[in-house]
């Protein structure tokens, strides 16, 4: 369980220009989730994407193994 003290260092400002507030209340609206709600699912999204492109490059790095012959039976 959260203390209020571990929640409190983990809590952040942010600013917004009106046009910003209006765009962040759109997709809130959009998504049925709050304000936080909408920052943490954008952040996850992204980090999501970083990993995929980050895996596909290690792929692509990867060398391959060579084909196995097959045999004849």
């Amino acid at each position: 369980m959260h203390t209020a003290e571990a929640v409190r260092a983990k809590t952040f400002n942010i600013r917004f220009s009106e046009e910003e507030l209006g765009r962040l209340d759109k997709v809130a609206e959009h998504y049925a989730l709050t304000a936080a709600g909408v920052i943490r699912m954008l952040v996850k999204r992204e980090a999501d994407e970083i990993d995929a492109k980050r895996a596909a490059i290690a792929a692509a790095a990867a060398p391959s193994r060579p084909a196995r012959k097959k045999t004849a039976k």
